[in-house]
């Protein structure tokens, strides 16, 4: 009869503890990913929410520079071409578009102008985003939206790292410019300092952080 209480008694304290174990939350920290691999991981997304056969188009990205914006949109593209799904439209009847329209690539477009380009594109589908400065980060937001409804049927988002992809298009100047940014630069030893919010230690780039040197 002891060895049954002592059985049953061990037996409720297993069970007290996997309810114990299975009441616990986990907490699942969230990492920061690279230009290129969220690029990658948005044209997942996108394809697994537009129909196989669509026709698609990515419209603009906002973003502080030209340059960061065309190569999220020529990524894009390219990810969304080789999938052999859809078909997609190229930025050459987008920049016919973008001249009668008369709006940047890197600027910040309505839904309503938006979904317009779409129909005037003959889309079913169009893409649009920003990539916008958060803390010392940045943040990638793609938005899905059908150009018939206008109903957005998809939104993501992810938390860039600057890397040296990111710095780099950053830091270069817009082809489209006419004028070339000047730099103002400090030296000190092996340290390079930037008035374009970077520096360069031994060779490696960074983006600095709030605080740091004001060479205006």
């Amino acid at each position: 009869m002891v060895v049954v209480k002592h059985a049953l008694f061990g037996l409720i304290s297993l069970v007290v503890l996997l309810c114990g174990c299975v009441l616990i939350p986990i907490k699942q920290e969230s990492q920061n990913i690279y230009l290129d691999s969220a690029i990658y991981e948005g044209s997942k997304y996108i394809i697994s929410r537009v129909n196989r056969f669509s026709k698609i188009a990515v419209v603009n990205i906002q973003s502080p520079k030209t340059n960061v914006s065309e190569y999220i949109i020529e990524s894009l593209i390219m990810h969304l071409v080789n999938e052999n799904k859809f078909i997609v439209i190229e930025r050459s009847e987008m920049d016919n578009i973008q001249r009668e329209q008369d709006y940047q690539l890197s600027g910040a477009v309505s839904d309503e102008t938006a979904v317009s380009i779409g129909k005037q594109l003959g889309t079913q589908f169009i893409i649009t985003g920003s990539m916008l400065p958060i803390g010392n980060n940045y943040s990638l937001r793609l938005k899905i939206t059908n150009v018939r409804t206008a109903q957005i049927i998809g939104t993501q988002m992810y938390t860039i790292q600057p890397d040296i992809v990111l710095v780099s298009l950053l830091n270069s100047p817009d082809q489209n410019n006419d004028e070339t940014e000047t730099q103002t630069q400090v030296h000190i030893d092996n340290v390079n300092i930037t008035n374009n919010n970077t520096t360069t230690i031994n060779g490696d780039a960074y983006v600095n952080m709030p605080g740091w040197f004001d060479l205006n």
